[in-house]
């Protein structure tokens, strides 16, 4: 047989579980993809040659696209960024 008093039932502080609905609720999911950093050598190699890659294409993609719109549109753009300020990063 079982030896000592039974235990008291946990007291419940109402309105709990509505704080926690709210909290999660506040944060929700984060946006974006989530991107795990490979850990051995050749795949980090492998990871830093495909962002600099994908990087290298974005700006040739957005340098093309300016000066197709600055070719089209009559008048200068000026919230559009020059071409030697986006080399320099």
């Amino acid at each position: 047989m079982a030896q000592g008093k039974f235990k008291a039932p946990k007291q419940h502080v109402p309105g709990k579980k509505k704080d926690k609905k709210a909290s999660k609720q506040k944060f929700g999911l984060k946006k974006g993809s989530l991107n795990i950093a490979p850990k051995k050598k050749r795949l980090q190699e492998a990871a830093s040659v495909k962002k600099g890659l994908e990087k290298g294409i974005r700006v040739c993609i957005e340098e093309e696209l300016t000066q197709k719109t600055r070719s089209l549109e009559p008048k200068a753009l000026a919230m559009l960024k020059t071409t030697a300020s986006t080399s320099k990063k």
